[in-house]
């Protein structure tokens, strides 16, 4: 009898550990944060006659092992984590922009790249969706 109510009394006392923080809010959904410099490799510095591309990877607990690859042009320019953004400055013209994934998610859907074609000073938002998968320019 004594062993069945120790068991109850860990039961009950590994259920509100468990339990504990889920009834907390922070801003975790909500705030965007820039890239940290170490996760940009191109576009980094503004240039005369560029235009800017800003890729945001949406916030969510779902997808936060996910590294979304940002290319631009078939080149490695930065990578995201959920809740994150890069601003990239890139020369005027079409470009192709395209996502690779690494960490506990390597598919990407097959329209996860879109195009966009800018003139100097111009600027366009590509988002990531918070599992980064696809990839869709922002409603202007």
């Amino acid at each position: 009898m004594k062993i069945m109510q120790n068991a109850a009394a860990a039961a009950v006392l590994v259920a509100m550990v468990a339990l504990t923080g889920c009834g907390v809010t922070n801003d975790h959904d909500k705030v965007i944060k820039d890239v940290v410099s170490n996760r940009q490799f191109l576009y980094q510095a503004p240039g005369d006659g560029n235009a800017t591309l800003q890729i945001v990877r949406a916030n969510g607990y779902f997808g936060g092992g996910c590294s979304s690859q940002v290319m631009v042009d078939d080149k490695f320019a930065a990578q995201l984590e959920t809740g994150e953004q890069a601003t990239l400055y890139v020369p005027s013209g079409a470009h192709t922009v395209s996502l690779r994934n690494s960490g506990a998610c390597h598919t990407v859907s097959s329209d996860a790249h879109v195009d966009t074609n800018l003139a100097a000073g111009e600027s366009t938002v590509v988002q990531v969706n918070k599992w980064g998968s696809s990839l869709s320019l922002a409603k202007r």
